[in-house]
Order: structure tokens, then C-alpha cells, then sequence
């Protein structure tokens, strides 16, 4: 249980970071009459499921909406549904009263000009899908960018980013940027410097993810101020640190190194209406065979839900 003066401390957090968010502008988050945020789930974590029984395993379990993923090969892969399928599983999540919030990519920018252009029409390809899963409020598309050195690669990144951009003006789609702590563009300042390098467009923001920042001298203070503006869409998983110092990701609750209620009162604080998605790491899924689905997608809900109690925020 925490002392009195880590509870003071919680608190003086909380309001500090409610009153950094309250002062910043939102790009482009969500429709102004919307009040409440979304508590979804993607289905990365889901890959022993048919996309049909994931959807019902989220919709039953009781999340507002559903990332889906579209890596190649996997279940949301676009060239693996037909016309017909994505007919039936609009309906599906239509019937389930669920949401289509967003679709995970996994586009890393390529100095080959030919991989550059697979990248391109397979961004193409995600969007038609998108559309055709969810016409009314077609989702947003979000991806890490890979690499490994940000002052190598950034003009890369910039350069391949702008293509995107242009393909997603075109469509009057959005795409979405996630520092990930092991990959060239690891921190909010990164993001902020490729979406004003390509002239703050309202087609390109930026995911938040907390558990790329942990253990790293960024503190959800800090990180939710420097983010906010920029800010689309977030995605809500743990980190802890082992007894040898390695920082490895845990399901969106269960690590208890930070609460993520202060990041929800936050970014509602700060007039972000947008959704906050639970990702189960492949660190999870891909490193226990026994790994219960089931149980994790259960388990994160419950904590999330909990979470949006404890901010006093309203779903939706």
C-alpha cells in the first residue's frame, strides 16, 4: 500500500499533468462533440484466432472498438480478405456494436526504392480495407518505423514519410508514428521533428505509448506535455525491468510500475477524445506456448476498465 507521501506525490503528478494538457492543442484527435474515449484492443495478440472469433472474443469481452492488424501473413492481412469477408466482418462488428479504431502496420522506411514502392501500394491496400471494413469512420493506420540509429535515418524517414503523407492526403486517410525504445525513432521529440518536417499535416500524428519511455529518464509528466498536440491515437501495454536490467513489456496493467489512470485523466484533461488500445507484446505471445489468450485479453480489460474508473474518464 502506498505511504501518505506517495500518495501526496501520486496526486501533485496527477494535477500537474492534467493542468500541461489542458493548456495544448489537439490535432485533429476526434470529433469535438465526442466527450468520451474508447477502450479497445488489437489483434495482434490474437493470431491463433480467425479474425471472426477475435472480434467476437474483444466484443463479448466488453471493449468499445478493435485494432486490427495487417502485417503480411497475419489474419487482417489485406490480400487474405476477400470482398465477400470484409462484407461479413463489417457486419460482424456492426452486429457487435464494436468499432473498427484503427489497423497496426509495420512499414519500415527502405533506402530501396523498389521495397519503397511495395511499401507505398501496401499502404494503399490498408486503406481500402479500412474503408471497406468501417465507410462511416474509417480507421486510422499506425506502425513503428524500425531502424536502429535516429540521426542516420531520420532524413530517411522523412523523405519515404512524405510519399505516405501524400498518399494519405490523397485518400483523406491518416497514418500514425510510434516511438518504439528499440528502434531509431524512439522519443516524442523524434515524432515531432518528422511531422513538422513535413509541415504538421493533419494526416500524419503521432501514437503514445508509455512503456517506450519507461526506465529511460522520461517521465509521464514530461512525455503526455510533449505529446499531446500530436497525438492520434494510444497504445497502453507494461514494462518492467528484471533482476538483470533488461526492460521487457507485460500486459497493459499487470506490471504496476506506473498507473496508467494518470495517463488517461491527462490526455482527457488535455481534450484528446480519442482511443486508448491495449497491445499484448509478441514478447507475451510469441515467447509462451502456452500463452492464454483468453485470459490476457480478459486480464487487460479489467485493469483498463479500471484505470478509466479511477480517471473518472467516460467511454465511448
Amino acid at each position: 500500500m502506498a505511504s501518505p507521501r506517495q500518495r501526496r506525490r501520486r496526486f501533485l503528478k496527477t494535477a500537474a499533468l492534467a493542468a500541461a494538457g489542458a493548456a495544448l492543442p489537439i490535432v485533429r484527435a476526434a470529433s469535438p462533440a465526442r466527450e468520451t474515449c474508447g477502450l479497445g484492443i488489437g489483434t495482434y495478440g490474437l493470431q491463433k484466432l480467425p479474425l471472426p472469433e477475435a472480434i467476437d472474443l474483444v466484443a463479448d469481452t466488453g471493449y468499445d472498438c478493435v485494432e486490427i492488424t495487417v502485417f503480411s501473413g497475419f489474419t487482417g492481412d489485406p490480400a487474405a480478405l476477400t470482398s465477400e469477408v470484409r462484407k461479413s466482418l463489417r457486419k460482424r462488428m456492426e452486429d457487435k456494436n464494436l468499432r473498427l479504431s484503427a489497423l497496426m502496420a509495420d512499414l519500415h522506411p527502405s533506402a530501396d526504392d523498389a521495397r519503397h514502392r511495395e511499401q507505398t501500394e501496401a499502404l494503399r491496400r490498408m486503406i481500402a480495407l479500412g474503408r471497406d471494413l468501417s465507410p462511416a469512420a474509417p480507421p486510422l493506420i499506425q506502425t513503428v518505423l524500425g531502424g536502429k540509429d535516429w540521426e542516420k535515418e531520420k532524413n530517411l524517414f522523412r523523405d519515404r514519410l512524405g510519399d505516405w503523407l501524400r498518399v494519405v492526403t490523397e485518400e483523406d486517410a491518416a497514418l500514425c508514428v510510434k516511438p518504439h525504445r528499440g528502434h531509431a525513432m524512439s522519443r516524442p521529440a523524434d515524432a515531432a521533428w518528422l511531422i513538422g518536417q513535413l509541415g504538421n499535416s493533419s494526416g500524419l500524428g503521432m501514437v503514445y505509448d508509455y512503456s517506450h519511455y519507461a526506465f529511460r529518464g522520461m517521465d509521464i509528466v514530461g512525455t503526455v506535455a510533449e505529446s499531446l498536440p500530436l497525438t492520434r491515437y494510444v497504445a497502453v501495454k507494461d514494462a518492467i525491468r528484471t533482476p538483470e536490467g533488461k526492460v521487457v513489456f507485460a500486459l497493459a496493467g499487470e506490471g504496476k510500475n506506473w498507473d496508467h489512470a494518470d495517463i488517461l485523466k491527462a490526455f482527457h484533461a488535455g481534450g484528446y477524445r480519442g482511443d486508448f488500445c491495449c497491445e499484448v507484446s509478441s514478447q507475451i505471445w510469441k515467447g509462451d506456448p502456452g500463452h492464454d489468450f483468453v485470459a490476457a485479453t480478459k486480464r487487460c480489460h479489467a485493469n483498463l476498465a479500471a484505470a478509466f474508473e479511477r480517471a473518472g474518464v467516460p467511454r465511448g
